[in-house]
């Protein structure tokens, strides 16, 4: 019902849209179910705008289709694209299924990408923390406060630095 409901609503106005496409694309995908018709609409959202997001949707389809190895080659086309946010939150997505060390991958090609975001940093450290590796932790946090941080993100630094009585 969801699904006809949405092929309906993609013929008019919001069929127009990347972002209506994306939304379709992902409830399959969320559901596992109609795998084929969330490839097709997450490609006519790619053919409007390519994101990170619906990069990340596509490589989930094809990975529940059994096709790892397509599934791998656009997640990492969406990641050479992604913005410093998405970078960021794909890597907290990571951490939160237990993949540290992709985490740790994901996050330091942020850094690379984004040099000049304390952020950025920060959530390396994190990663770094969480994976038990105290002293890259510790590296990372120490560089997110020589930039003069948000407070939030100088914040979660220090919180950091004093468990590991680096501060």
């Amino acid at each position: 019902i969801v699904v006809a409901n949405a092929e309906a609503e993609l013929k008019g106005a919001i069929g127009f849209t990347a972002q209506g496409f994306l939304s379709a694309a992902n409830y399959t995908l969320l559901n596992g179910a109609h795998l084929d018709k969330g490839l097709e609409w997450i490609d006519k959202s790619i053919q409007q705008t390519k994101t990170f997001g619906a990069m990340n949707t596509k490589s989930g389809i094809l990975k529940k289709m059994g096709k790892t190895e397509e599934a791998d080659k656009v997640l990492a086309e969406g990641i050479a694209a992604g913005t410093e946010v998405e970078l960021n939150n794909y890597g907290y997505q990571l951490m939160g299924q237990g993949q540290n060390d992709k985490a740790i991958e994901v996050l330091a090609l942020n850094v690379k990408r984004f040099p000049k975001s304390a952020n950025a940093w920060d959530s390396l450290g994190e990663a770094y923390a969480i994976k038990g590796d105290k002293d890259n932790a510790v590296k990372n946090f120490k560089k997110a406060l020589t930039m003069d941080p948000p407070e939030n993100v100088k914040a979660n630094s220090e919180k950091y630095l004093k468990q590991f009585g680096a501060l």
